[in-house]
């Protein structure tokens, strides 16, 4: 499993993860993939090259989930299913799917980060329907929720989301893919790290180092999560409790 996020409009990145996506079996993008900020690109055109950056992804055939982050959210509605999209895994979808000639548990989340009332009503529905196909089915279970959980290490030096933290310790998927949170990961200093621990779930963050050639990025194979990031040296973590 390949997760990246915070592309935040560099198609440099973008035609990164495509040249990249084949190697995997899922490809998992934790929001904001436009940037409300930038001066270079108007964001109803970021959309449209977003989708179609989307759309060449889908075109590979690997399966890809996206979540959406507070930069996508300002406009909603963006993203969801359309011409050569239609294989898109897209916020709001919560079920078991194959991957790689397995079946694990996916939580595509919509973004929470900038208040809306229906998003946050939305996701613990989210976790509740994961969790019942996780109590069925005993798949493992990925979760893609862009804001971090609050006071933790892949969220230091911003608030995050208590509502997660609840919903983590209620359900307790086996991984959650995070992003928002640019710098945790290198800040060591504060407390700040890539990877955190809310009971038996695993709690991930790649960070973002800008202007680079390629992305921060996790790497997922069997229980074991690579974080790599330019300029820094890659390190791993094991999925499940540690002993």
């Amino acid at each position: 499993m390949l997760a990246v996020s915070d592309l935040h409009a560099n198609w440099e990145w973008f035609a990164w993860v495509n040249r990249h996506a084949q190697r995997f079996d899922l490809v998992c993008l934790g929001g904001d993939l436009c940037d409300i900020f930038t001066q270079r690109m108007p964001l109803a055109e970021q959309q449209r090259e977003a989708r179609r950056q989307l759309s060449r992804l889908a075109a590979t055939g690997i399966p890809i989930a996206v979540a959406e982050g507070n930069h996508d959210a300002v406009e909603p509605g963006w993203l969801r299913p359309g011409p050569e999209l239609e294989s898109v895994i897209w916020p709001g979808f919560s079920g078991a799917i194959p991957a790689g000639g397995r079946r694990l548990i996916l939580t595509a989340c919509p973004d929470t980060s900038l208040g809306c009332s229906e998003s946050k009503r939305d996701v613990p529905e989210l976790f509740a329907m994961g969790a019942a196909v996780r109590n069925r089915e005993d798949l493992p279970w990925v979760v893609i929720h862009h804001e971090p959980p609050d006071a933790t290490p892949i969220c230091t030096g911003m608030a995050g989301s208590s509502a997660l933290n609840h919903l983590v310790i209620t359900h307790r998927p086996d991984l959650v893919i995070c992003a928002h949170n640019h710098e945790a990961p290198f800040e060591k200093h504060l407390g700040g790290q890539w990877h955190c621990r809310i009971g038996r779930t695993l709690l991930v963050n790649a960070g973002q180092w800008r202007k680079r050639r390629w992305p921060c990025h996790l790497q997922i194979e069997g229980n074991i999560v690579t974080w790599r990031a330019p300029g820094h040296p890659r390190e791993c973590v094991r999925l499940g409790r540690n002993e």
